[in-house]
Protein backbone atom coordinates (compact mmCIF):
# COMPACT_ATOMS: atom_id res chain seq x y z
CA UNK A 1 0.00 0.00 0.00
CA UNK A 2 1.67 3.21 -0.99
CA UNK A 3 1.71 5.95 1.37
CA UNK A 4 -0.70 8.70 1.61
CA UNK A 5 0.22 11.89 0.34
CA UNK A 6 -1.28 15.53 1.09
CA UNK A 7 -2.69 16.82 -2.55
CA UNK A 8 -0.06 19.64 -1.48
CA UNK A 9 2.70 17.64 -0.85
CA UNK A 10 5.18 17.27 -3.71
CA UNK A 11 5.25 13.66 -5.04
CA UNK A 12 8.20 11.46 -3.88
CA UNK A 13 9.90 8.09 -4.39
CA UNK A 14 8.48 5.56 -1.82
CA UNK A 15 11.88 5.04 -0.58
CA UNK A 16 12.40 8.76 0.25
CA UNK A 17 9.55 8.07 2.70
CA UNK A 18 11.62 6.09 4.83
CA UNK A 19 14.04 8.65 6.02
CA UNK A 20 15.89 9.41 9.13
CA UNK A 21 13.06 11.74 10.47
CA UNK A 22 10.78 9.21 9.57
CA UNK A 23 12.81 5.90 11.29
CA UNK A 24 13.57 8.59 14.32
CA UNK A 25 9.48 8.63 14.62
CA UNK A 26 8.90 4.85 14.08
CA UNK A 27 11.51 3.78 16.93
CA UNK A 28 9.50 6.42 19.61
CA UNK A 29 6.35 4.21 18.77
CA UNK A 30 7.98 1.05 19.13
CA UNK A 31 9.67 2.91 22.52
CA UNK A 32 5.95 3.99 23.61
CA UNK A 33 4.82 0.47 23.10
CA UNK A 34 7.90 -1.09 25.03
CA UNK A 35 9.76 1.01 27.44
CA UNK A 36 12.39 -0.80 27.83
CA UNK A 37 12.98 -0.46 24.05
CA UNK A 38 16.56 1.12 23.67
CA UNK A 39 15.16 3.96 21.29
CA UNK A 40 18.54 5.90 20.67
CA UNK A 41 20.57 2.85 19.77
CA UNK A 42 18.35 1.39 17.67
CA UNK A 43 17.91 4.40 15.60
CA UNK A 44 22.04 4.64 15.41
CA UNK A 45 21.91 0.77 14.08
CA UNK A 46 18.97 1.25 11.12
CA UNK A 47 20.90 4.29 9.92
CA UNK A 48 24.10 2.82 9.87
CA UNK A 49 25.89 1.92 6.83
CA UNK A 50 24.48 3.38 4.57
CA UNK A 51 20.96 3.63 5.14
CA UNK A 52 19.81 6.21 3.07
CA UNK A 53 21.53 4.92 -0.49
CA UNK A 54 19.19 1.44 0.05
CA UNK A 55 16.19 0.65 -1.70
CA UNK A 56 13.25 0.96 -0.84
CA UNK A 57 12.78 -2.97 0.45
CA UNK A 58 16.43 -2.92 1.77
CA UNK A 59 15.50 -0.21 3.45
CA UNK A 60 12.26 -2.00 5.29
CA UNK A 61 14.43 -4.60 5.70
CA UNK A 62 16.89 -3.20 7.78
CA UNK A 63 14.48 -1.49 9.63
CA UNK A 64 12.42 -5.05 10.66
CA UNK A 65 15.67 -6.80 10.96
CA UNK A 66 17.19 -4.73 13.44
CA UNK A 67 14.43 -4.91 15.61
CA UNK A 68 15.54 -8.07 16.43
CA UNK A 69 18.35 -7.54 18.99
CA UNK A 70 16.00 -4.74 20.75
CA UNK A 71 12.91 -6.65 21.54
CA UNK A 72 12.54 -9.62 23.99
CA UNK A 73 14.04 -12.77 22.87
CA UNK A 74 10.51 -14.35 23.13
CA UNK A 75 8.59 -14.34 20.14
CA UNK A 76 5.53 -14.51 21.22
CA UNK A 77 6.60 -11.40 23.22
CA UNK A 78 7.82 -9.26 20.57
CA UNK A 79 4.92 -9.46 18.34
CA UNK A 80 2.68 -8.38 20.96
CA UNK A 81 4.91 -5.33 21.46
CA UNK A 82 4.17 -4.42 17.40
CA UNK A 83 0.76 -5.50 17.80
CA UNK A 84 0.62 -2.53 20.54
CA UNK A 85 2.78 -0.22 18.35
CA UNK A 86 1.14 -0.82 15.07
CA UNK A 87 -1.52 2.19 15.62
CA UNK A 88 0.41 4.47 16.09
CA UNK A 89 2.97 3.46 13.40
CA UNK A 90 2.47 5.45 9.93
CA UNK A 91 0.59 3.04 7.03
CA UNK A 92 3.73 2.68 5.30
CA UNK A 93 6.32 2.24 7.93
CA UNK A 94 3.87 -0.87 9.42
CA UNK A 95 5.12 -2.70 6.26
CA UNK A 96 8.05 -3.26 8.71
CA UNK A 97 6.59 -4.63 11.16
CA UNK A 98 4.53 -6.92 8.83
CA UNK A 99 8.36 -8.26 7.41
CA UNK A 100 9.50 -8.88 10.74
CA UNK A 101 6.77 -11.73 11.48
CA UNK A 102 7.50 -12.72 8.20
CA UNK A 103 10.88 -13.16 8.54
CA UNK A 104 11.02 -14.24 12.35
CA UNK A 105 7.66 -16.27 13.02
CA UNK A 106 7.19 -18.84 9.81
CA UNK A 107 7.83 -21.75 12.79
CA UNK A 108 5.10 -20.00 14.88
CA UNK A 109 2.32 -20.30 13.03
CA UNK A 110 -0.59 -19.22 15.43
CA UNK A 111 0.89 -16.50 16.89
CA UNK A 112 2.09 -15.25 13.34
CA UNK A 113 -1.06 -15.71 11.83
CA UNK A 114 -3.01 -13.53 14.71
CA UNK A 115 -0.04 -10.95 14.61
CA UNK A 116 -1.03 -10.14 10.52
CA UNK A 117 -4.59 -10.37 10.93
CA UNK A 118 -3.55 -7.46 13.64
CA UNK A 119 -1.19 -5.46 11.90
CA UNK A 120 -2.92 -5.51 8.24
CA UNK A 121 -5.36 -2.95 10.07
CA UNK A 122 -3.09 -0.62 9.81
CA UNK A 123 -1.26 -1.10 6.66
CA UNK A 124 -1.33 -4.19 4.77
CA UNK A 125 0.27 -7.84 5.54
CA UNK A 126 -0.50 -8.76 1.86
CA UNK A 127 3.10 -9.47 1.30
CA UNK A 128 4.06 -11.05 4.45
CA UNK A 129 1.58 -13.10 4.17
CA UNK A 130 2.74 -15.09 1.64
CA UNK A 131 5.20 -17.63 3.08
CA UNK A 132 2.88 -18.79 5.28
CA UNK A 133 0.36 -19.51 2.30
CA UNK A 134 3.14 -21.31 0.43
CA UNK A 135 4.23 -23.38 3.36
CA UNK A 136 0.97 -23.69 5.34
CA UNK A 137 -1.62 -23.84 2.65
CA UNK A 138 -4.20 -26.50 3.81
CA UNK A 139 -3.87 -24.36 7.09
CA UNK A 140 -4.44 -21.26 6.04
CA UNK A 141 -7.40 -21.95 3.57
CA UNK A 142 -10.11 -22.03 6.78
CA UNK A 143 -8.26 -18.95 8.06
CA UNK A 144 -8.69 -17.47 4.97
CA UNK A 145 -12.61 -17.96 4.52
CA UNK A 146 -12.94 -17.19 8.65
CA UNK A 147 -11.38 -13.65 7.39
CA UNK A 148 -13.92 -13.29 4.52
CA UNK A 149 -16.34 -12.61 7.84
CA UNK A 150 -14.57 -10.36 9.46
CA UNK A 151 -15.74 -6.56 9.85
CA UNK A 152 -12.73 -4.89 9.18
CA UNK A 153 -12.73 -4.48 5.23
CA UNK A 154 -8.43 -4.99 5.92
CA UNK A 155 -8.86 -8.14 6.96
CA UNK A 156 -11.39 -9.44 4.52
CA UNK A 157 -9.55 -7.63 1.62
CA UNK A 158 -6.30 -10.07 2.92
CA UNK A 159 -8.28 -13.08 2.83
CA UNK A 160 -8.58 -11.93 -1.14
CA UNK A 161 -5.30 -10.53 -1.44
CA UNK A 162 -3.12 -13.06 0.32
CA UNK A 163 -5.06 -15.92 -1.59
CA UNK A 164 -4.05 -14.72 -5.21
CA UNK A 165 -1.97 -17.11 -6.88
CA UNK A 166 0.52 -14.46 -8.28
CA UNK A 167 0.00 -11.58 -6.91
CA UNK A 168 2.77 -8.59 -7.39
CA UNK A 169 6.51 -8.33 -6.21
CA UNK A 170 5.54 -11.43 -4.10
CA UNK A 171 6.32 -15.06 -5.10
CA UNK A 172 3.74 -17.46 -6.64
CA UNK A 173 1.30 -19.97 -5.07
CA UNK A 174 1.93 -23.04 -7.06
CA UNK A 175 -0.76 -25.04 -4.99
CA UNK A 176 -3.15 -21.81 -6.25
CA UNK A 177 -1.99 -22.12 -10.31
CA UNK A 178 -2.32 -25.76 -10.15
CA UNK A 179 -5.90 -25.88 -8.72
CA UNK A 180 -7.53 -22.73 -7.92
CA UNK A 181 -10.87 -24.01 -6.90
CA UNK A 182 -10.58 -23.08 -3.12
CA UNK A 183 -9.59 -19.98 -4.48
CA UNK A 184 -12.57 -19.27 -6.19
CA UNK A 185 -14.41 -21.06 -3.00
CA UNK A 186 -12.87 -17.46 -0.86
CA UNK A 187 -13.45 -15.32 -3.64
CA UNK A 188 -17.21 -16.34 -3.44
CA UNK A 189 -18.09 -14.78 0.12
CA UNK A 190 -16.86 -11.73 -1.55
CA UNK A 191 -18.24 -11.30 -4.67
CA UNK A 192 -20.74 -8.45 -3.38
CA UNK A 193 -18.49 -6.79 -0.74
CA UNK A 194 -19.54 -3.63 0.24
CA UNK A 195 -15.99 -2.24 0.26
CA UNK A 196 -14.56 -1.15 -2.99
CA UNK A 197 -11.11 -2.04 -1.35
CA UNK A 198 -11.92 -5.53 -1.19
CA UNK A 199 -13.86 -5.99 -4.36
CA UNK A 200 -10.30 -4.86 -6.17
CA UNK A 201 -8.65 -7.39 -4.56
CA UNK A 202 -11.31 -9.97 -5.52
CA UNK A 203 -10.96 -8.72 -9.19
CA UNK A 204 -7.63 -8.80 -9.12
CA UNK A 205 -7.22 -12.28 -7.87
CA UNK A 206 -9.62 -13.60 -10.62
CA UNK A 207 -7.42 -12.02 -13.26
CA UNK A 208 -4.80 -14.27 -11.78
CA UNK A 209 -6.19 -16.99 -12.32
CA UNK A 210 -7.70 -16.29 -15.67
CA UNK A 211 -4.13 -16.82 -16.91
CA UNK A 212 -3.89 -20.36 -15.60
CA UNK A 213 -8.02 -21.34 -15.99
CA UNK A 214 -9.54 -19.21 -18.48
CA UNK A 215 -12.27 -21.77 -18.25
CA UNK A 216 -12.70 -21.56 -14.69
CA UNK A 217 -12.75 -17.74 -14.43
CA UNK A 218 -15.71 -17.61 -16.65
CA UNK A 219 -17.53 -19.62 -15.90
CA UNK A 220 -17.35 -18.42 -12.21
CA UNK A 221 -18.09 -15.21 -13.44
CA UNK A 222 -21.00 -16.10 -15.84
CA UNK A 223 -22.70 -17.78 -12.86
CA UNK A 224 -22.20 -14.79 -10.57
CA UNK A 225 -23.13 -12.36 -13.07
CA UNK A 226 -26.69 -14.37 -12.75
CA UNK A 227 -27.20 -12.61 -9.66
CA UNK A 228 -27.51 -8.97 -10.89
CA UNK A 229 -25.45 -7.12 -8.30
CA UNK A 230 -23.91 -3.83 -9.53
CA UNK A 231 -20.92 -4.69 -7.39
CA UNK A 232 -20.35 -8.15 -8.37
CA UNK A 233 -20.83 -6.61 -12.14
CA UNK A 234 -18.29 -4.74 -11.25
CA UNK A 235 -15.47 -7.40 -10.58
CA UNK A 236 -16.25 -9.59 -12.95
CA UNK A 237 -15.50 -6.77 -15.41
CA UNK A 238 -12.24 -6.00 -14.22
CA UNK A 239 -11.31 -9.78 -13.00
CA UNK A 240 -11.70 -10.79 -16.63
CA UNK A 241 -9.49 -7.89 -18.47
CA UNK A 242 -6.64 -10.32 -19.10
CA UNK A 243 -9.87 -12.64 -21.04
CA UNK A 244 -11.06 -9.83 -22.64
CA UNK A 245 -7.91 -8.35 -23.54
CA UNK A 246 -6.79 -11.62 -25.52
CA UNK A 247 -10.33 -12.24 -27.23
CA UNK A 248 -11.18 -15.40 -25.16
CA UNK A 249 -14.72 -16.37 -26.73
CA UNK A 250 -16.07 -17.13 -23.41
CA UNK A 251 -15.31 -14.01 -21.30
CA UNK A 252 -16.42 -12.03 -24.48
CA UNK A 253 -19.96 -13.29 -24.54
CA UNK A 254 -20.35 -12.34 -20.75
CA UNK A 255 -20.03 -8.44 -21.93
CA UNK A 256 -22.43 -9.43 -24.91
CA UNK A 257 -19.89 -9.79 -27.77
CA UNK A 258 -20.26 -12.10 -30.50
CA UNK A 259 -18.30 -15.71 -29.49
CA UNK A 260 -18.49 -16.58 -33.30
CA UNK A 261 -17.87 -13.55 -35.82
CA UNK A 262 -19.86 -13.81 -38.98
CA UNK A 263 -17.68 -10.51 -40.11
CA UNK A 264 -14.33 -10.49 -42.36
CA UNK A 265 -11.91 -7.94 -42.98
CA UNK A 266 -11.93 -6.52 -46.15
CA UNK A 267 -8.96 -3.99 -46.05
CA UNK A 268 -6.49 -2.16 -43.53
CA UNK A 269 -4.44 0.84 -44.25
CA UNK A 270 -2.35 2.57 -42.09
CA UNK A 271 -1.61 6.36 -43.01
CA UNK A 272 1.24 7.37 -43.20
CA UNK A 273 2.98 4.52 -43.54
CA UNK A 274 6.09 5.69 -42.37
CA UNK A 275 5.43 8.28 -39.48
CA UNK A 276 8.35 10.21 -36.80
CA UNK A 277 8.15 10.35 -33.19
CA UNK A 278 5.31 12.48 -32.23
CA UNK A 279 3.82 11.69 -35.45
CA UNK A 280 -0.13 11.27 -36.03
CA UNK A 281 -1.26 7.79 -38.37
CA UNK A 282 -4.73 6.86 -39.10
CA UNK A 283 -5.61 3.50 -39.08
CA UNK A 284 -8.46 2.85 -41.88
CA UNK A 285 -10.52 -0.82 -41.65
CA UNK A 286 -13.15 -1.82 -43.84
CA UNK A 287 -15.43 -5.01 -42.63
CA UNK A 288 -17.99 -6.77 -44.12
CA UNK A 289 -20.86 -9.12 -43.01
CA UNK A 290 -23.77 -11.40 -44.69
CA UNK A 291 -25.61 -11.30 -41.21
CA UNK A 292 -28.63 -9.44 -40.83
CA UNK A 293 -29.04 -9.18 -37.48
CA UNK A 294 -26.88 -6.99 -35.28
CA UNK A 295 -23.74 -8.00 -33.85
CA UNK A 296 -21.57 -6.59 -30.60
CA UNK A 297 -17.99 -6.69 -32.02
CA UNK A 298 -14.83 -5.62 -29.91
CA UNK A 299 -12.46 -3.60 -31.97
CA UNK A 300 -8.85 -3.33 -30.72
CA UNK A 301 -5.32 -2.89 -32.31
CA UNK A 302 -1.87 -4.09 -31.26
CA UNK A 303 1.73 -1.68 -31.87
CA UNK A 304 4.91 -3.34 -31.62
CA UNK A 305 7.80 -1.90 -30.49
CA UNK A 306 10.59 -3.46 -32.16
Amino acid sequence: MPPKLNRKEKPRLWKDHLSKEAVSVFSKCIKDAYPKFDQKKYTATVLADGFLRLELKERLNKIAESLKGFLPVDYDAAVRILIKAAPQVGTFENWALTIYVEKFGLKDFKTSVRALEELTKYGTAEFAIRPFMIHHTARMLPILMKWTKSPNEHIRRLAAEGSRPRGVWVAHIEAFKKDARPVIEILEKLKSDESLYVRKAVANNLNDISKEHPDLVAKTCKKWQKAGDVRTDWIIKHGCRTLVKNGYPLAMSLFGFARKLKVKVKSFRVKPVKIIIGGMATLVLKLSTDQKSKQKLSIDYRVYFV
